[in-house]
């Protein structure tokens, strides 16, 4: 009963809704990107950092080991690794995931555009159909009224 007036703006909704899922793909793949290059950028500093102070340290002569050269030996040991786990994670990150997010905005932004060249070519049969059944009964109701004339 009320079935094709509930679905008359069903359309413009769901367009809505394609619309506003892309955006937000679209915010989370730019989120992502920046994420991708902003960790590789650290880990390239950090890099940088563990190599000059292994720069410094071999070129100084002091060869005294005590707990606190032990302890910032081992510090710049784990920013070295830290440098190479972030930039593992940041390619890790973008082969992974931001690759198949990149396949899945594709994949919607084609969806969008069957629904809507589907939506269009129903529309238009849809027309064609009205006008048809339209001309029709046009063409009976003059018929009766020839008919009546004679």
């Amino acid at each position: 009963m009320g079935f094709g007036r509930d679905l008359r703006n069903s359309h413009e909704g769901l367009m809505k809704l394609q619309d506003w899922e892309l955006k937000l793909l679209e915010t989370v793949k730019r989120f992502m990107t920046l994420r991708v290059k902003s960790d590789k950028e650290y880990a390239s500093l950090l890099l940088n950092i563990s190599q000059q102070v292994d720069k410094h340290d071999n070129s100084s002569q002091i060869h005294y080991v005590s707990n606190v050269s032990k302890s910032w030996t081992h510090m710049v040991q784990q920013t070295e690794q830290l440098s190479k786990i972030m930039k593992c994670h940041a390619e890790e990150l973008n082969s992974g995931p931001l690759h198949r997010l990149t396949m899945m905005i594709k994949d919607k932004q084609q969806v969008k555009k069957s629904y809507q060249s589907l939506h269009q070519q129903i529309e238009s049969d849809m027309y064609k159909v009205s006008l048809n059944i339209v001309l029709r009964l046009l063409m009976n109701e003059g018929n009766e009224e020839i008919f009546y004339l004679m």
